[in-house]
């Protein structure tokens, strides 16, 4: 594994780009001695500690260990360590942290700066030299040649490797901020804080206007989740229809675009996060009345949406021209956020599977389809998804409630269990069982 290389390079908040090769250790910081320093002249290098983290690059793997920072060093939005109360720290000593391993396309966050990860095997580095004699454009995900084949019409694109990372759709977005492609100008002025999560298909990241501090979230996704026609469609529709609603209970989404093969939108940020990560944090279930606060005005977003005309998000249904009303289809305590002021307002999202139910028109159902976490479905939800009205989602509130105040689902779902059996065989249990 000699030939394992790691490359860092600065995402936002700073400039440049390094190069390491294994053996390794890599101090970053704002000391002269260290391996990785940003421009003097960057405004945000005094966030950085003059002993901030150290990245060891062994034969196998990179590890990185905060040195007792100021202001801490982040994986993925990830505390890893930060300085305590020992004066060691403030001399520059530096005290190892238990440390966190590094993955190609890694965001870490130091202070207000941001690098992104490259580890590069000895098979990648084979394939860049070889690439290199015939192709001359770098992917903006790991910054290696693209094979000719990996060359598409647009001005940058990512390497087969990359195609289904959103971090690495995220930098593909970057690039094509630099080049001032129109489609991206509502990117512009936006400082990537940290990665607040990652789903199967895409990821959400903490992005601030740098003149306002504004805080927003930008859901990214990646070139090869978008090759499907379907999921490119639910993506685009969520973010058009998501546009136009406007109710206090529902999560605001701003705009939206497109750049090789890479699709985001911008959405109102919330601070406290799901529901579901809401009840975690106050010891796996929640009183009654601390529930009902979520629950009751959810149901006041739901009832907006099950009202909403066709017309007014500016969706056309051949099916449906006049339909009424959007069912979400997939409503949970993971996708009922807390934001508003004090964290404390709770936001219906993610409505990429809803669809308006006037008419009998789907908008975006595809034939014998069925969409949706069993979890939260009644079973006339699974038995007839496409026509599904708006019962299924006030089912879906219902099971929300019973997984705050109880810490588990109406249904059990064993492992060894297919789930959409479980909800079209099972009854649910009574919350008094629990």
């Amino acid at each position: 594994m000699a030939s394992l290389k790691l490359i860092l390079t600065a995402d936002s908040g700073g400039a440049g780009r390094w190069e390491f090769e294994c053996p390794r250790t890599v101090l970053i910081g704002r000391d002269e001695k260290a391996d990785v320093i940003p421009p003097p002249e960057e405004k945000n290098i005094q966030s950085l500690s003059a002993y901030h983290a150290v990245i060891e690059l062994g034969g196998e793997q990179a590890v990185i260990r905060d040195l007792g920072s100021l202001n801490g060093t982040w994986v993925n939005g990830h505390l890893t360590g930060e300085r305590d109360d020992d004066p060691r720290h403030e001399s520059g000593v530096p005290v190892y942290g238990p440390g966190a391993a590094l993955a190609d396309g890694d965001i870490l966050n130091l202070g207000e700066l941001v690098f992104r990860v490259s580890i590069l095997d000895e098979a990648d580095v084979e394939a860049s030299s070889a690439a290199g004699q015939q192709a001359s454009q770098r992917c903006p995900g790991c910054g290696m040649m693209l094979q000719p084949r990996e060359i598409s019409k647009y001005p940058d694109s990512l390497c087969k490797k990359c195609r289904s990372n959103p971090v690495s759709a995220l930098k593909l977005l970057q690039a094509g901020l630099s080049r001032r492609i129109k489609a991206l100008d509502s990117l512009k002025g936006l400082r990537i804080a940290r990665l607040l999560g990652r789903g199967a298909t895409s990821a959400v990241f903490l992005a601030v206007r740098k003149n306002s501090g504004a805080r927003l979230a930008l859901k990214v996704m990646p070139p090869l989740v978008s090759d499907n026609d379907w999921a490119r469609k639910s993506f685009l529709r969520e973010a058009a229809i998501g546009r136009a609603l406007k109710h206090p209970n529902v999560v605001r989404i701003y705009d939206f675009g497109f750049y090789g093969g890479a699709y985001f939108f911008l959405m109102e940020y919330c601070p406290g996060g799901t529901s579901e990560e809401y009840r975690t944090r106050e010891g796996g279930f929640l009183t009654p009345e601390e529930a009902l606060k979520i629950v009751i005005p959810a149901l006041d977003g739901l009832g907006y949406l099950h009202n909403v005309k066709l017309a007014t998000v500016g969706v056309h249904d051949p099916e449906a021209p006049e339909a009424v009303g959007l069912v979400h289809r997939d409503l949970k305590p993971a996708n009922i956020f807390l934001g508003g002021e004090n964290s404390l307002v709770p936001k219906i999202a993610d409505i990429g599977v809803g669809k308006f139910y006037g008419h009998g028109g789907s908008c975006h159902t595809r034939t014998g389809s069925v969409a949706g976490s069993p979890a939260t479905m009644p079973r006339q939800q699974a038995m007839n998804f496409k026509y599904a009205g708006p019962e299924v989602d006030v089912w879906a509130a219902a099971a929300s409630l019973f997984k705050l105040v109880t810490g588990e689902y109406p249904r059990e779902f064993p492992s060894a269990r297919d789930p959409w059996q479980v909800v079209m065989k099972d009854k649910p249990r009574q919350v008094r069982q629990l």
